[in-house]
């Protein structure tokens, strides 16, 4: 007869990582059965990561499994029972639980530790699997997004109620042939703005062209924007045209226009008053139908004064004009940027930082974040190409923040604390100011932030989102379905489909 030891190979060339759980149990029990040692095998799959989950079981039924799934450690060992001996293990994924295995067996520990260490494997191997299936179809999704330019109202990440102001008007603005001015800090997020705009317009199917203006040259800028002939400079031996020919029919975003010389700024006046333009060098007309967004980081109102912006220019561009608060306008979007960052970096690294101490969030909520969004982002991402294991370090964060924090422990000490109420009452007209004081329209809104912010704090755990919320579990995923809210256990709310607790 053959024992156990015999049989290794053919075990593991059972366990083809592409079958499923229940499959692969039910081929491994008619191999087992013949060492006539082992009693059962019990295999529990957390929701969330390894699919299908559930609990699946071959061979005897585990008594107490429950209970004796909760003594089960990272690493295969015995544990007594009244019953037979058992062999238990926790599956994890870095940090994270992702499966509990327990083998019975009756005279042979080795054999059934064995099972249990060939078992582990074969789910890491199939949760690989599964995750390189998922990154393959996100890029793919990413891809086909990128052929036709769209961006969704909710990739703009905010819970802010100012922020969800501008987005509602700038979706009404894009359905308008309006010229848009976006003004904000470097790094706020004016071309996310800028794309959510032409992709909510009627042009979203052509194309969408972009230029940094205070990049360029005043000469190179002209070339750029409006094309040129065949000899009309030294090295210009060709035609070529510009980006108004190039985004015909679709939108020409103006980064940093402020930055834009006298002469230019002359050209681009003509452009928009008679939706014409001459390339460098030619003196044929060409008409052209463009959209104009412009953003910058100065206060054109302030550059006309002072006569660096021409006056009729400003007029023609700021038709339609939105102000991106900067990060610490918005201090309540921080928690979900880290999240949101931590996520995107962790897949594009290969890592698993998920724990961001208390401290250490209350030391970045603090900061003033001179650099915005972008200098998040890069602090982020530092940290997780350089955190040992799952947890954001306050030593990764970097020093200039550290510093600020020191020099500043608590800077509202000995203050009253602000009124929630008065607060809310201010957001609330601001909010109406901007989008009009419906009712039913602010209830979503104000559900959307509510659960996304308890999702966020509960990292994902629907029943403690529910309990925050005053609502019972079943209210919460009605409520989810409706506002279409994704949700991952361990994270919040993502992109993406959703995992069942």
């Amino acid at each position: 007869m053959h024992t156990w030891p015999t049989r290794v190979g053919t075990v593991l060339h059972l366990l083809d990582p592409s079958t499923g759980p229940r499959l692969i149990l039910d081929r491994l029990w008619l191999e087992v059965q013949q060492w006539q040692t082992i009693g059962g095998i019990w295999l529990r799959l957390l929701p969330g990561h390894l699919t299908p989950a559930g609990t699946f079981l071959v061979g005897d039924q585990v008594p107490e499994a429950d209970e004796i799934a909760t003594l089960a450690t990272p690493a295969t060992a015995p544990i007594a029972t009244d019953h037979l001996p058992v062999i238990a293990r926790q599956l994890r994924d870095g940090n994270v639980p992702v499966g509990v295995l327990l083998v019975s067996h009756r005279t042979s520990e080795e054999a059934a530790a064995f099972l249990v260490d060939a078992l582990g494997r074969w789910c890491m191997d199939r949760l690989r699997l599964q995750m390189e299936a998922s990154e393959l179809a996100e890029e793919n999704q990413t891809l086909r997004g990128a052929l036709t330019v769209d961006i969704g109202q909710t990739d703009i990440m905010t819970v802010s109620g100012t922020v969800n102001a501008l987005i509602q008007a700038a979706v009404r603005a894009a359905a308008s042939t309006a010229t848009v001015v976006v003004q904000g800090e470097t790094g706020t997020g004016k071309e996310l703005m800028a794309r959510l705009i032409h992709s909510r317009s009627h042009r979203a199917h052509k194309p969408l062209v972009s230029i940094n203006a205070g990049a360029l040259s005043p000469s190179l800028l002209e070339s750029e924007l409006f094309g040129h002939v065949k000899g009309a400079f030294s090295g210009a031996d060709r035609d070529r045209k510009g980006l108004f020919e190039v985004a015909h029919g679709g939108t020409l975003f103006l980064d940093e226009v402020g930055e834009i010389s006298a002469e230019v700024q002359v050209r681009l006046l003509r452009a928009l008053q008679e939706r014409t333009i001459n390339r460098v060098g030619d003196h044929q007309p060409l008409p052209v139908d463009v959209r104009i967004i412009a953003a910058t980081h100065r206060d054109l109102a302030e550059e006309v004064k002072a006569g660096r912006f021409r006056e009729d220019l400003y007029y023609r561009l700021n038709v339609v004009s939105i102000a991106m608060p900067a990060l610490r306008e918005r201090r309540e979007d921080i928690p979900l940027l880290v999240n949101h960052f931590l996520q995107k970096y962790n897949r594009l690294n290969y890592k698993n930082v998920e724990e961001v101490p208390r401290h250490v969030l209350e030391m970045l909520i603090g900061y003033p974040w001179p650099g915005n969004v972008r200098e998040l982002e890069n602090c982020v991402q530092k940290a997780v190409v350089l955190a040992p294991g799952g947890v954001f370090l306050e030593e990764l964060v970097p020093p200039t923040i550290r510093s600020w924090s020191s020099a500043h422990p608590r800077a509202d000490a000995g203050t009253p604390a602000p009124d929630p109420e008065a607060q809310l009452a201010e957001a609330l007209v601001r909010w109406a100011d901007a989008t009009g004081p419906d009712i039913g329209r602010l209830v979503g809104t104000a559900e959307r932030v509510l659960i996304t912010h308890a999702l966020g704090r509960e990292r994902g755990v629907k029943l403690r989102a529910a309990r925050a919320l005053g609502i019972n579990r079943v209210t919460l995923d009605r409520k989810l379905a409706e506002l279409g809210i994704n949700v991952k256990r361990g994270q919040g709310v993502v992109e993406g489909e959703e995992d069942e607790e």
